[in-house]
């Protein structure tokens, strides 16, 4: 049986006899190895006499058909008394958050007791006190890159912009400036493509700790997968509690954030908070506080760092989907493409580059433009990509793009209104990707352009007739181009 946790089945009649009940703890012994075990009970699943292990504590123990264990009691985690007094309304201690956490990776919470936990987080909120905690908790939990050099520099988007690729311009620009720049990124998880998806076009992305280092000492940078480097390990259990429960206290989404920072080194750190329709911020104010907390807690952690408030009401760059996306990138860093993508990607930079005093204040942009503009940023990045096991003298007509296609054109002359970053994602997802490489969705307008009757508005792109389809069959419901006066361009 697989699960993902440590539960035990106990014959409910033999369970009774023993006094264990359902959700207690047990310790489940086979020669010298133990193992504490959630107990979950049944009289149709296991015999009397019989008990059924989840495949994770068979592993764990060495266990084959027909083994005798032995099933011994255990005392209640503590942190289930901790998790009440969260409930109640009460701010937890450093050390109870460590017990939390040390008790959610040892297993011996059940998926229930840590809903609860998230819950009363959601409900009572933390104090900066207690996010401090909380992030240093979790940053314990997994491992830590330490390269023993300095200024290691890192950067974080909240999200909801498409094709918002800035990370795979920015590294190399942070590289060729001669700082360091761990970068961990995601694979999407609504969107048509994460930054990982997107890199792993160009080399691979799962990497170990060490491997991780030894390429960013090298190379200045790298952008690798997080999931493969275990980082802030206990993020990904309360991962998959909040996401189905769609829970998401601030508290707990800045030690999420700031511990994978903190776990990588990062002294100096670049926060991009896109707000508008469709981001994960669509007001001022709400982007304005979360700002300030994220400076007075990563301050606390030893961090430094600047919050920029960008416009995140439209797509960043022309592809949307990882080949598409990896063309942008390339084409920016040969002093080519979307100049969205590219003065973002600078800003960005520039920022990094003045709050850990590389240059002077007001110098940020210019400097990171420049390290563009001379091809340094690319040969930087070519090292890197060379270094994950990829081809250094790829080019951006490599990329592995979709031969099908289907084109939506204005029905009328007009003016784009808004273009929505959700639904553009969706339909790149509907024609394949993340999962197919070539697939995606190619913009040919943005905010504000006029457009006249017959003009692409974007073109859906995939691997296969069947998934072109798919795609154009959900422009039934979905519409991502706002335009005056037209609701709906004309498909052909």
């Amino acid at each position: 049986m697989e699960s993902g946790k440590n539960i035990v089945v106990l014959n409910e009649n033999d369970a009774k006899t023993e006094d264990i009940y359902l959700s207690d703890r047990v310790e489940v012994r086979h020669g010298r190895k133990s193992v504490t075990c959630i107990v979950d009970v049944s009289d149709a699943m296991v015999k009397k006499g019989e008990v059924g292990v989840f495949s994770d504590v068979s592993r764990q123990l060495g266990l084959k058909c027909n083994d005798q264990v032995e099933i011994l009691h255990v005392q209640r985690p503590v942190s289930l008394d901790y998790i009440k007094k969260k409930m109640d309304g009460f701010a937890l201690t450093g050390g109870e958050y460590k017990t939390i956490v040390k008790e959610t990776m040892a297993n011996s919470l059940s998926e229930i007791e840590l809903a609860s936990f998230l819950t009363a987080m959601y409900v009572r909120d933390l104090t900066t006190e207690e996010t401090v905690s909380l992030t240093d908790a979790m940053v314990s939990s997994g491992s830590v890159l330490k390269l023993g050099k300095h200024p290691v520099v890192d950067k974080h988007c909240s999200g909801g912009v498409a094709g918002n690729r800035t990370t795979m311009v920015m590294v190399p620009i942070i590289a060729a400036a001669g700082l360091y720049m761990p970068k961990t990124s995601s694979r999407a998880i609504t969107s048509a493509s994460g930054t990982a998806d997107t890199m792993e076009v160009l080399a691979d992305v799962t990497f170990s700790i060490d491997e991780m280092r030894d390429i960013v000492l090298k190379n200045h940078g790298c952008i690798v997968w997080g999931g493969a480097v275990n980082l802030a390990a206990v993020d990904d259990k309360f991962i998959r509690i909040r996401h189905p429960l769609r829970l998401d206290p601030q508290g707990v989404l800045l030690a999420s954030i700031l511990a994978k920072k903190k776990s990588v080194g990062a002294e100096y750190v670049i926060i991009d908070i896109p707000v508008g329709r469709g981001a994960k911020f669509e007001n001022m104010a709400d982007a304005k506080n979360i700002a300030n907390d994220f400076i007075s807690v990563g301050s606390r952690l030893g961090m430094k760092l600047e919050c920029l408030i960008s416009d995140g009401s439209d797509p960043i760059g022309m592809g949307i989907g990882p080949a598409l996306e990896c063309y942008d990138v390339l084409k920016v860093l040969e002093n080519d493409g979307p100049a969205d993508l590219k003065d973002k990607s600078c800003q960005l930079a520039g920022a990094l580059l003045e709050i850990c005093g590389k240059v002077q204040k007001g110098r940020g942009f210019a400097v990171a433009s420049e390290l563009l503009a001379s091809g340094k940023a690319m040969k930087a990045m070519r090292k890197i990509i060379e270094a994950q096991g990829g081809d250094p003298k790829v080019k951006p007509d490599d990329m592995p793009i979709g031969k099908y296609r289907y084109s939506v054109i204005a029905e009328a002359d007009s003016k784009i209104q808004h273009v929505d970053n959700s639904l553009i994602s969706n339909i790149g997802r509907s024609a394949g990707a993340p999962r197919d490489r070539g697939a995606g969705v190619i913009l040919h307008c943005e905010y504000g352009d006029k457009v006249k009757k017959g003009d692409k508005l974007f073109e859906i792109v995939a691997e296969n007739e069947s998934k072109l389809d798919f795609a154009i069959k959900a422009l039934e419901r979905w519409n991502p181009i706002q335009m005056q006066n037209v609701i709906i361009g004309k498909v052909k």
